[in-house]
Formats: structure tokens, C-alpha cells, sequence
């Protein structure tokens, strides 16, 4: 629950932290129908313990990247425009960003909500006890390979996202060169930063709903990878 955007924030008082996941947690185990042995010594309860740890890590680690897409974007579009000067305190990250990446990340947590992904990640943790017994939560290299895969993908769609914005500051660049190498007088500094971040915000603005559309389809694969983690930790 902590793993979840805006929960996971310094700003909710821990007490109502506590307090939601403790009712989330009521309201999940009383769907619970599954029959289950508990541990009979204190070794398996140690093996049991650590592999519930080691699925809550998974889950967080699974929401990290899906987040890690937009804000990896974000901080390139940034630093390329010229706004990595400008910096704000994420009160969700309690971490400095530039501007572009907390709209981006703003964006992201926004679709994260609209498009009920909360509710599937709600429907993925009761599902869970139907599927994997608590304590009997499996380890395999298949895990392994399935996250360097998300974040592969994360990868690529950040790349996605900020690709219109990279491939026009690289215009830009070459075009201020060309003409501090053909007029030297003229101070390309003066005009050249100006002109990256106006440039960049055009194109964001140009290119909005396009990254709307990639961080929306690359948040509706959190289900689906969530319920891979699940079926890859059935022993």
C-alpha cells in the first residue's frame, strides 16, 4: 500500500497511512476464502516471512518502473530544454526535478487514478491469495529475466515520450553552431537559450496528447505485469 502513488507520500500523516491499509487489508481478508497451513516450526515461519518480504518487494519494485518511465523522460526533456536550472521539491518524491519532469510525473499519476489502475492493483492483491497460499511465495530466475524486461520497456517508452523534444533541440543545437560559426559577432548565447525553452514548450504543448496516450497504454500493462509477478511466484 505504502508503494502507491500519493499513499507513498510524506505528506499523508503516517497515522492515515496506517490507518487506509489497515482497512484495505480488513476489506481483502474477508474476501479471502482460500484455506492455508500455517508454518509448524520457527524455520519455515523465517522462509515464510522472507518470501512475503520478497513479494512485497517485487510489487514495489514492479510500480517503481512504472513510474521510472515518465520521470526518466521527464528529466531528459528537461535537462535537453534547458530547465534543468529550474528545480522543484516533488511533494511526492520529496526529491528536486525540474519542472518538465513534475508535469510529466503529475501526468502519470493523474492517468494512474483515472484509469483505475489503483483498483487493479486493489483486485491483484486479493487475487493473489486465491492463486499463491500466504507464505508459499515461490523464487525462480524467471523473475529476473521479467524485470530487466519492464524495465527495458520503461526504457523505450520514456524514449518515446521524449523523443519529439530530443530530435528538435538537436535541431536547435546545430542550427545555433551554424550560426555562431558563420557570425561570430553575433552572441548566440543571448538569443539560444531563450529559444530552446520556447522551442521545447511547443513541442510539448504540440505533442501532449501523444504523451498522454503512451504513459496511459504503458500504465494499463501494470495489471497484466502485475499478474505475471503472481503466476511466476506459484511454486
Amino acid at each position: 500500500m505504502f508503494s502507491v502513488p500519493v499513499f507513498s507520500s510524506q505528506i499523508i500523516f503516517p497515522i492515515m497511512r496506517a490507518s487506509i491499509a489497515l482497512a484495505v487489508s480488513l476489506a481483502i481478508y474477508s474476501g479471502v476464502k482460500t484455506k492455508f497451513e500455517l508454518p509448524q516450526n520457527l524455520a519455515e515461519i523465517m522462509v515464510g516471512i522472507l518470501s512475503e518480504l520478497f513479494f512485497s518487494f517485487l510489487v514495489f519494485f514492479i510500480i517503481r518502473i512504472f513510474l521510472l518511465s515518465p520521470q526518466l523522460s521527464g528529466e531528459t526533456v528537461g535537462y535537453q530544454a534547458g530547465y534543468g536550472l529550474m528545480t522543484l521539491v516533488s511533494p511526492f518524491e520529496e526529491n528536486p526535478f525540474s519542472v518538465i519532469t513534475e508535469l510529466i510525473f503529475l501526468v502519470a499519476i493523474t492517468l494512474f487514478f483515472v484509469l483505475d489502475i489503483h483498483i487493479g492493483f486493489l483486485w491483484g492483491i486479493r487475487k493473489s491469495f486465491d492463486i499463491i497460499p500466504p507464505f508459499s511465495f515461490g523464487l525462480n530466475e524467471n523473475q529476473t529475466g521479467f524485470i530487466l524486461s519492464k524495465l527495458r520497456e520503461s526504457f523505450y517508452v520514456s524514449l518515446q515520450i521524449a523523443f519529439p523534444i530530443i530530435l528538435a533541440m538537436f535541431v536547435v543545437e546545430i542550427s545555433t553552431a551554424i550560426i555562431s560559426r558563420t557570425i561570430p559577432q553575433f552572441n548566440i548565447f543571448v538569443i539560444g537559450f531563450p529559444l530552446r525553452i520556447a522551442i521545447a514548450i511547443l513541442i510539448l504543448t504540440l505533442t501532449f496528447d501523444r504523451m498522454g496516450f503512451l504513459i496511459g497504454e504503458f500504465m494499463r500493462k501494470f495489471i497484466e505485469a502485475f499478474s505475471d509477478i503472481i503466476l511466476l511466484g506459484k511454486v
